[in-house]
């Protein structure tokens, strides 16, 4: 009897056969990646491989024309154990072996204001110098980390070079003091003035102050108060002004009172000024007139301000003709004009006692003046 292969196993094996083929494949594209990878990772690390020229390795590196690869250049370094000294660490920025912090073999290795030590191999300052304040004179000095000498603390002095810009060493105390309007505290300042503590100056509190310059123009600085107030001539109300004055506020004036004065100067030429009815007024002076009324009632005020004699009028006798005389009887009804001297009969004398037949001149009344 015979017995035929059954189609499954035949599928199986094509199936198994196929599966290796796809397996060889996997595997090569494996290798290709881990080979990419260590290339760049050989790339970066600085030994790229298949050099020709110098030009294709790093500023520290040469071609191993040999090798075909870049290599450190002598002295170069890319890690510490490449210094091979137990002294020196590796630049990573310059890429080279160097001294660590004050290490040493030779005064040169170390910096000018130190010496280097044989036995411990550390940088140690010279004579007169230093790098820490242990080495100074701990109550008043500290170590200066640029010059590396001893110099007095902050605020100490020996001249005035060891202290600031704005400031004077006072040499008996030996401290630095702040010059003229200088501070570096508030009490380095006069009581009205505060420290800018960056500028190091002085100046005026809000409220006060120095001189003149610091207040209003209407205002002057009090020299012991420090304060601005009112100056004279300016007011703030009323109260500034003298009494016949009152306070313009706009312009912080002190003017007249109306109708008042303070001096001649608020007067007119031919007034002066005066007290009338415990009021400063302008009034008129002697002899001078401001209307007809503060005149005789025989005269008007000019424009001179002066009294001059009415026309028609008469003050005296001389203002009138040789055979007349003044008539200053107020009462009369020619007061104050010229009327004749001569006379026959009593009606020819108005205003007088009548006609003197012996003189034939009109008598006038006791005191009466007639020129």
């Amino acid at each position: 009897m015979r017995h035929s292969i059954p189609k499954p196993r035949r599928a199986f094996c094509l199936y198994s056969f196929r599966g290796k083929k796809w397996l060889v494949m996997f595997m090569k594209y494996a290798l290709l990646l881990i080979a990419a990878a260590f290339a760049a990772l050989v790339l970066l690390s600085g030994c790229t491989s298949g050099c020709s020229s110098d030009k294709q390795c790093k500023d520290f590196q040469y071609c191993d024309a040999a090798k075909k690869v870049c290599a450190n250049k002598p002295g170069a370094c890319t890690s510490d154990k490449e210094c091979n000294d137990t002294l020196k660490a590796c630049d990573v920025n310059k890429h080279s072996c160097t001294y660590q912090p004050d290490k040493c073999r030779a005064d040169a290795d170390c910096q000018a204001w130190q010496l280097c030590s044989a036995t411990t191999n550390d940088c140690k300052p010279k004579a007169g110098f230093c790098n820490s304040d242990d080495l100074c004179n701990q109550a008043t000095e500290r170590c200066d980390p640029i010059k590396h000498t001893c110099s007095p603390k902050k605020g100490l002095c020996q001249d005035s070079f060891d202290c600031e810009a704005w400031e004077n060493c006072d040499t008996k105390a030996g401290k630095c003091e702040p010059l003229s309007a200088r501070c570096n505290v508030e009490v380095d300042c006069q009581p009205w003035k505060a420290c800018n503590i960056s500028s190091h100056y002085c100046y005026v509190r809000p409220g006060f102050c120095s001189n003149d310059l610091n207040c209003k123009e209407s205002e002057i600085c009090d020299p012991e108060l420090k304060r601005c107030r009112t100056a004279p001539g300016f007011c703030d109300a009323d109260s500034d002004c003298p009494a016949w004055q009152l306070c313009n506020s706009t312009a912080k004036k002190c003017i007249n009172k109306r109708g008042q004065c303070g001096s001649n100067a608020d007067c007119a030429s031919w007034q002066v000024c005066g007290v009338e009815g415990n009021v400063y007024r302008c009034i008129t002076r002697g002899g001078q007139c401001g209307s007809d009324s503060e005149c005789g009632a025989w005269q008007s005020c000019n424009a001179n301000h002066a009294c001059v004699t009415r026309a028609g009028f008469c003050q005296t006798s001389a203002d009138c003709q040789f055979d007349q005389r003044c008539d200053n009887n107020p009462n009369s009804q020619t007061a104050y004009r010229c009327v004749s001297i001569l006379c026959s009969k009593n009606s020819d004398c108005p205003g007088d006692l009548g006609c003197d037949p012996t003189t034939q001149r009109c008598r006038v009344q006791t005191g009466i003046t007639n020129g």
